[in-house]
């Protein structure tokens, strides 16, 4: 089976041209991915930058130690909540005492001027 030349030069060309455009295609394929390769590799290094360890001491034993002086705090506020319940409750029993001594005084005074 062959065929005249003019259809040989034909499909030649046809594959030709049909080679080229899938040349073309897969160069923009690849010149994307080469974009969306340049943008992944920026947003790794930034990530990186932001988590990698740049001080002295280990991020751990930072926290650690931050966890420690919160628990301290919190002591301390507890602590400071015993003592101000304890203050209310005294001034809570003077004020019961002040009343009680203001109305034997009143008391007094009544018969006192009433005599």
């Amino acid at each position: 089976m062959s065929f005249d030349p003019s259809v040989q030069v034909a499909v030649v060309t046809a594959g030709g041209t049909v080679g080229v455009a899938l040349v073309g295609v897969l160069v923009e394929l690849v010149r994307r991915q080469g974009s969306a390769l340049a943008e992944v590799r920026e947003h790794a290094q930034e990530a990186r930058e932001q988590v990698s360890n740049t001080h002295s001491t280990n991020l751990r034993d930072d926290l650690d130690r931050v966890i420690a002086g919160l628990d301290r705090v919190l002591e301390g506020q507890a602590e400071h909540s015993r003592d101000i319940r304890g203050l209310r409750a005294d001034l809570s029993h003077e004020r019961i005492e002040r009343l009680a001594v203001s109305e034997r005084l009143d008391s007094h005074i009544s018969s006192v001027s009433a005599a």
